[in-house]
């Protein structure tokens, strides 16, 4: 299990990951609503705690429902599924059926005593999509539909983020502000984006394992990342104003941004498969566009650590 984690769920990369996601909407929210300093407390960590749970569990999922598809994929020779512990056996379906169910066990225990009907009915949508995401909403032909597909699981993580603000408003009644929503979708965008960069191909690297560029055209996917970092980052432009956040922090967003486009530029100019790798740069733009909210907002107003009763 330990193997498989590293391999397809790195705890270095993944937990890092769901934390920023948290605390960029949740410090988010708080620095629109002029709260000063950062709270803090047990209730932020369990919210945190969750959106990393929800994406190993959705993670599991997919691994469970693929299974078939991944293992015919590496019998023709694809080198993203060859090495992958299902299909080389070391570890089961069974294995996975297991780890599912502890992670499920875990997130319903961590969010039982967060608060009802928020922030428990928004955990519960996110949980249900998730499920539901793991059974391909119970119709199996949108496993070979990719915009079917897309449309239907990537705004998860757009309910996940929503989960992160119905934590703020149960610690914060009343403090939600009209600019809430740009928060949400600077912090979703770029996880369309990278969905969309980890599957662009150059023409001759082309499988029978649909990407969007097979679908779309490379040309067309492979500058889709850049458009959607560009609109995370018009409105993280609106935050840091809202904020009143010091200058280096969209500026550090617009570089991030720029380098997106260098990749994108590079792969539409020679397409190739050394160009194809959109997805380092789309990460790159969302540990600064997201993580750097966070610091950003530590660095103006400074963090405090409150008891449950106390909110936070």
């Amino acid at each position: 299990m330990g193997e498989y984690l590293l391999a397809m769920f790195p705890p270095l990369v993944n937990v890092p990951a769901g934390l920023v996601l948290f605390f960029a909407v949740y410090a988010g929210l708080q620095g629109l609503a002029e709260v000063a300093p950062l709270r803090v407390g047990p209730r932020a960590l369990a919210g945190a705690a969750t959106l990393v749970l929800l994406a190993l569990l959705l993670r599991v999922q997919d691994e469970l429902k693929d299974a078939a598809t991944d293992l015919r994929l590496a019998r023709q020779g694809d080198p993203r599924f060859a090495s992958r512990p299902l299909v080389r056996g070391r570890v089961t379906v069974a294995d996975l059926d297991l780890l599912r169910r502890l992670v499920l066990g875990l997130l319903v225990a961590l969010n039982l005593p967060l608060g009802f009907p928020v922030p428990f009915l928004f955990f519960a949508l996110a949980l249900l999509a998730t499920w539901l995401s793991g059974r391909w909403f119970f119709w199996p032909a949108m496993a070979g539909n990719l915009l079917l597909a897309f449309a239907t699981h990537n705004p998860i993580a757009l309910l996940d983020a929503a989960y992160a603000a119905a934590v703020f408003a149960r610690a914060f009644p009343g403090r939600l502000t009209s600019a809430a929503g740009l928060v949400l979708l600077a912090v979703y965008l770029p996880v369309a984006a990278w969905e969309i960069a980890r599957k662009v191909r150059a023409p001759g690297d082309e499988t029978s394992y649909e990407t969007w560029s097979a679908r779309l055209g490379w040309q067309v996917a492979g500058g889709l990342p850049s458009v959607l970092c560009a609109l995370s980052a018009a409105c993280l432009a609106r935050v840091s104003r809202e904020c009143s956040l010091d200058l280096a922090y969209p500026l550090l967003v617009l570089l991030a941004l720029l380098w997106v486009f260098a990749a994108c530029t590079r792969f539409l100019l020679a397409p190739s498969s050394r160009t194809a790798g959109l997805r380092p740069a789309v990460e790159l733009y969302a540990v600064v566009s997201a993580g750097g909210l966070v610091l950003a907002l530590v660095l103006s107003r400074g963090v405090t650590w409150l008891g449950w009763g106390a909110g936070g």
